[in-house]
């Protein structure tokens, strides 16, 4: 596999002497050729570098870096071999979203590998998800840039010798700048690997690696998993890596579409299948990924998707949920939708036809106490907006849910979470409380996430416990 480095790498072993690792400084010229211009990224592997081919009237490359770290003499001979090998079969994938690579090279004074490939001016998702509006990317760019990185892993997958990438992540994937498209960067820990391959090592990064990858197994659909969390990152502005391990158990976390109700109920499908904690409950390749993601955007561009799912459980019974038109700029939305999911008007609160009726018959909710002996111990969500604490005069705060009298141990916040509506859907958010706000004893709430409500959900606030109910 590719010589990797350590994360955190202070001196390397370059056959039985120590050399310092530090960053090149502008204008260093490696192997008589490419200028040094300045430092543009790196991670745990190396530095990426900025430089200019003198050999070629000063062309801009991409320079990786690769440090060989704590190798004795005999695994420096191996190190070296398959640092060629590998670099040989990398010179050989075509594929107008991997950066070409044009030259590669051992240092053995600094100990150190490097690549030199096509640079690429337009910056990586990350960045771009860091200064979205609102820390999301929109669903029609997003379904494009997933569509063009699972074709580039369909085509890494079907090659002769199959090769797994391992690590897609926002971080990875970058925009070119003069094309537009989406292009995958750094292939250090990419392997070349048989069909489920057993004993490989787990590389990769918490949150965007599947169950598989940290159990020793790696195969193509590993890939979907880390595409499918990448594109639930940029679609709903939830890191992946705040809680690796359990954000895509859909039964105890919030679903894609309760996290960013404007996103379609067809892309949360996508997103939910790709990162099915078994392999076999995934697309069943890159190319089945990419291909539903396609046809999604077609049908997103043409105004047939849903925002809601086509139909909801609501106290036991189905109810359907009829879609309407945008009346600013015509995109398909859901009947009761209070802002469009497309342009971000806000629609009339009343309407003709089918979503008038719809808003008039729109269902109640109410809060019941658990626990207690009082015979008034419910509250009737009156308001489209409803702070749940305790009264405070002296602060000036009188929530519509008044929990005082249910709470002796004075647990609950005096602004602790709320509960509003949208269309038919209730939702709740925790308001920062000291106590924290639970749902049926699984899922804390994290501030200021709001959480969609089903009819029969259990509420713990501080010690007090509320059933949500729609009449």
């Amino acid at each position: 596999m590719p010589v990797q480095a350590k994360h955190t790498i202070k001196k390397g072993n370059t056959g039985g002497h120590q050399a310092t690792v530090k960053q090149l400084d502008p204008g260093n010229v490696l192997n008589s050729r490419y200028e040094i211009v300045r430092r543009i990224g790196g991670g745990g592997m190396g530095a990426v570098y900025l430089a200019k081919d003198r050999n070629l009237g000063d062309a801009p490359r991409a320079v990786k870096e690769m440090v060989e770290a704590h190798l004795d003499p005999a695994q420096h001979e191996k190190a070296i071999g398959d640092f060629k090998r590998e670099s040989l079969l990398l010179t050989a994938l075509e594929h107008p979203s991997i950066p070409t690579i044009y030259d590669y090279f051992y240092d053995e004074p600094l100990g150190r590998f490097y690549l030199v490939m096509k640079f690429v001016s337009g910056g990586d998702l990350a960045t771009r998800l860091r200064t979205a509006p609102g820390g999301r990317i929109d669903e029609k760019t997003v379904a494009d840039w997933g569509m063009q990185a699972a074709d580039v892993l369909e085509y890494l997958h079907s090659r002769p010798k199959p090769i797994i990438y391992r690590d897609l992540k926002p971080a990875n994937l970058m925009i070119d700048g003069n094309t537009g498209r989406v292009m995958v960067i750094d292939f250090g820990i990419a392997r070349w690997v048989k069909q489920e391959e057993k004993g490989v090592t787990a590389v990769g990064t918490m949150g965007y690696a599947p169950p598989e990858l940290f159990g020793g197994r790696v195969e193509p659909r590993s890939d979907v998993y880390s595409l499918g969390a990448t594109l639930f990152h940029l679609l709903t502005g939830s890191d992946p890596q705040d809680n690796p391990l359990l954000i895509f158990d859909f039964a105890k976390n919030p679903r894609p579409r309760q996290i960013a109700p404007s996103i379609s109920s067809e892309i949360e499908q996508i997103l939910m299948r790709s990162v099915e904690y078994k392999p076999e409950d995934r697309f069943a390749s890159a190319g089945a990924m990419r291909d539903a993601l396609a046809n999604h955007l077609e049908k997103l561009m043409a105004g047939q998707v849903t925002y809601g799912a086509p139909s909801e459980r609501v106290g036991g019974e189905t109810v359907q949920v009829q879609t309407v038109y945008c009346g600013f700029c015509g995109g398909r939305i859901a009947a009761d939708d209070i802002f469009c999911a497309h342009c971000g008007a806000r629609q009339p609160l009343a309407g003709v036809g089918s979503s008038a009726t719809l808003r008039a018959a729109r269902p109640t909710a109410k809060l019941v106490v658990a626990g207690t002996t009082e015979l008034d111990a419910s509250f009737v969500l009156q308001k489209d907006n409803n702070l749940l604490g305790r009264t405070d005069p002296h602060s000036n705060v009188f929530p519509e849910i008044d929990l005082s009298r249910f709470d002796p141990e004075t647990k609950v916040s005096r602004r602790h979470a709320r509960i509003w509506r949208e269309g038919e859907t209730f939702l709740v958010e925790d308001l920062g409380s000291v106590n924290g706000t639970v749902i049926n004893d699984s899922v804390r709430l994290a501030p200021r996430q709001p959480r969609v409500l089903d009819s029969g959900d259990k509420l713990r606030l501080g010690e007090t416990t509320l059933h949500f109910l729609l009449g």
